[in-house]
């Protein structure tokens, strides 16, 4: 095909309903700046989920979280700490409270990104501090959904079925967490199928993400743990959070342009 025909072949596929469907991903994608948008999702996981993570499982004792690391990475948090914490040592427990309430307050930068990437595809505006209960409760839903997620494992132990029940059940979790976030940080103004939509695509994805990342990260964790010690575990870990942030904000906005379809996705997501 000559490159003189190729803009007319372009007009024409942008004419069908595919084809208009495909351009308003591919339009959405370049006017929201996923790429950008990803690393600062990333970079706000990494430096605000992740400590509200580790401050709950010192002081519940619960270490679901560090247990998907394990699953996940294919090395122990344990192993590259500087040292342990005791929930019974006195300046442990004096810490508690208000270190973990700082940890939070910090972690809702997490939040407002993420509720600045749903206003900028969804066209809603951005909360305000009336609203900073939705991002506190956005913020442990997606926390605790992490932690839940790796009690998914112990459905693979079920007989024939277990492997099957075990995607299933990780797909439910994220499914549901990324359905609540999207209606918390919109303040409702996202709900009924298109909140579904967008949460179990994510799901969905991020599951994806998840599988294979059980396959390629342990010998990629391995060999950047080798040459750059701890700095290679936190560069994989973050680089990973970055594809998890891509299909994070990927989804909302293929279910944006889904929305806008003349087909009957389209209308069935409108309602």
């Amino acid at each position: 095909m000559s490159r003189e025909r190729l803009p007319a072949v372009a007009e024409r596929f942008r004419r069908t309903p595919a084809g208009r469907t495909l351009w308003r991903v591919a339009a959405g994608l370049l006017e929201i700046q996923i790429v950008d948008r990803a690393l600062a999702l990333a970079a706000q996981i990494f430096t605000s989920v992740l400590p509200v993570i580790i401050a709950a499982s010192v002081f519940s004792g619960w270490h679901g979280a560090a247990e998907v690391f394990t699953d996940q990475f294919g090395f122990e948090v344990g192993e590259v700490s500087a040292g342990s914490a005791d929930a019974s040592d006195p300046s442990v427990a004096a810490f508690g409270f208000v270190g973990l309430l700082m940890v939070l307050i910090s972690g809702t930068s997490f939040a407002r990104a993420l509720g600045r990437v749903y206003g900028a595809v969804w066209q809603v505006p951005s909360m305000g501090p009336r609203d900073a209960w939705r991002w506190f409760a956005a913020l442990l839903a997606v926390a605790l959904a992490v932690a839940l997620v790796a009690q998914t494992r112990d459905l693979a132990q079920v007989r024939y079925a277990g492997r099957p029940l075990s995607l299933l059940g990780e797909i439910a979790v994220w499914t549901a967490v990324w359905a609540l976030a999207p209606f918390l940080l919109t303040k409702g103004a996202l709900r009924g199928r298109r909140v579904w939509a967008t949460g179990l695509l994510t799901g969905v994805g991020l599951t994806a993400v998840h599988v294979g990342g059980r396959v390629a990260l342990p010998r990629i964790t391995a060999n950047a743990q080798q040459h750059f010690g701890t700095l290679g575990l936190a560069f994989t870990s973050v680089s990973w959070l970055f594809v998890m942030s891509l299909v994070i904000v990927g989804a909302a906005v293929i279910v944006a342009a889904l929305t806008l379809d003349e087909s009957r996705v389209g209308v069935f997501l409108r309602g």
